[in-house]
């Protein structure tokens, strides 16, 4: 599979996780979608790790076999995420009550690297400065799928994701 086969894959992922996060969360404002919402509740370690280990395995494709070298920003994403993706394996190995939280956090810190890294991809002058001069430039775009969808995107989503699964029934119960 070549290069930009896995970008076109790697990007409609995202559009599939990315529109089933917004309906989640239009289930839960609506307060319909009970058994969906259970089936979340149940299984959000498991879908925590799918989310984070998907999200690595990407990264790092992109990076060790397609050769994107990461900028500044992505860095700081993939410092976010790689740990989630390992918290959430111990997470199903072990148990555990109120490791989702120390996943929400990392992800919301994550999210908001994400973000601002996506929004200098389209506004190069906002850049303050994130990146150092010797590496890639934070704006600097690898791909851009379907006109929107970017690695920064793409790593946004899956913190968004994760912050969703993560957050759902919250309030509900304290168990994962």
């Amino acid at each position: 599979m070549d290069v930009a086969t896995v970008e076109v894959l790697s990007a409609t992922l995202a559009v599939i996780v990315g529109t089933a996060t917004v309906v989640l969360w239009a289930l839960v404002a609506s307060g319909r979608g009970r058994r969906v919402i259970d089936l979340v509740v149940e299984t959000r370690a498991t879908l925590t790790a799918l989310i984070a280990a998907g999200a690595t395995l990407g990264s790092l494709y992109f990076s060790e076999v397609a050769g994107y070298v990461p900028c500044r920003l992505c860095w700081f994403q993939r410092i976010a995420m790689y740990p989630i993706a390992v918290i959430a394996i111990v997470w199903i190995i072990r148990g555990g009550r109120e490791i989702r939280w120390y996943v929400v956090t990392i992800a919301a810190l994550g999210s908001l690297v994400s973000a601002y890294h996506y929004v200098i991809e389209w506004n190069p002058a906002l850049d303050s400065g994130a990146c150092a001069a010797t590496g890639p430039a934070c704006s600097d775009v690898w791909f851009r799928e379907f006109g929107f969808v970017t690695l920064a995107l793409m790593a946004l989503i899956g913190f968004v994701a994760v912050i969703t699964v993560n957050l759902v029934g919250a309030d509900e119960q304290s168990s994962p």
